[in-house]
C-alpha cells in the first residue's frame, strides 16, 4: 500500500494524538507511545516505524496494512478499513475557508514568499516557475536551504503538504509543513 493511496493517515495519525493527549514531535514521544500502544492494544509497533509515519525520519517507506490496523485499534477501530468508512461519514468532510491564499498563478519567477508556523518556524522561498519553488533560507525547520518542492497554492492556517522535496538530487518522502495548526504566516515579499 503506498501513501499515496492512503488519504486518511493524516486522520489516523491526529486521532492517534488526540487519544495520547499530546503532539508527538520527540524521540522519547515516539518511544512512550510505542509502548502506551502495547498496553492498550496487546499488540507492539517500534519507535522507529512510529517516527517513519510521523515524517520524523526520512526512509522511503510505506505503512504495512497490519501496522495501520494495530493504529486504527488503538483509537478505537476494529482495523483500518473500519477506520476509513468511519472516515466517509464525517460530517466535517467539506469546508469553505476564509482565508489567505497565494496561488502560483498569481506569482512572477523570483518572487519571494515568506512562510511560518509553530514552534518558530520561518522559511523563505523563491518561484522558480511552473509551480515550483526553491527553499532560500531555512530558520528551525527541517527544509534546507537549496530544497525544491512543487505546489499550486498555499494556504495560511492549513499544513502545506508536498509529495516530496527534492534534495542533493534525491526526493525525499511527502513533508508536511505546520501538521498541527497550520501556517501561521503567508506573504509575498516586496521586492
Amino acid at each position: 500500500m503506498k501513501e499515496k493511496e492512503i488519504p486518511e493517515l493524516s486522520q489516523l495519525l491526529r486521532k492517534i494524538e488526540d487519544k495520547y493527549g499530546r503532539r508527538i514531535a520527540t524521540s522519547t514521544d515516539f518511544e512512550s507511545l510505542s509502548v502506551n500502544i502495547e498496553y492498550v492494544t496487546g499488540e507492539a509497533i517500534s519507535s522507529s516505524t512510529l517516527k517513519r509515519l510521523w515524517g520524523y525520519v526520512s526512509l522511503r517507506t510505506s505503512p504495512h496494512l497490519s501496522t495501520l490496523d494495530v493504529l486504527s485499534r488503538y483509537v478505537g477501530y476494529k482495523d483500518f478499513s473500519d477506520f476509513r468508512i468511519s472516515c466517509l461519514g464525517s460530517s466535517d468532510s467539506s469546508a469553505y475557508l476564509d482565508t489567505s491564499i497565494i496561488l502560483t498563478s498569481n506569482l512572477a519567477q523570483g518572487d519571494v514568499l515568506r512562510i511560518g508556523w509553530a514552534p518558530n518556524r520561518l522559511v523563505r522561498i523563491r518561484y522558480e516557475g511552473n509551480d515550483k519553488f526553491s527553499v532560500v533560507e531555512s530558520f528551525n525547520s527541517k527544509l534546507q536551504a537549496g530544497d525544491r518542492f512543487e505546489t499550486s497554492c498555499l494556504f495560511r492556517g492549513l499544513p502545506l503538504m508536498l509529495p516530496g522535496i527534492l534534495r542533493n538530487g534525491n526526493m525525499t518522502l511527502a513533508y508536511i509543513a505546520g501538521k498541527q495548526d497550520g501556517l501561521n504566516l503567508l506573504e509575498k515579499e516586496q521586492a
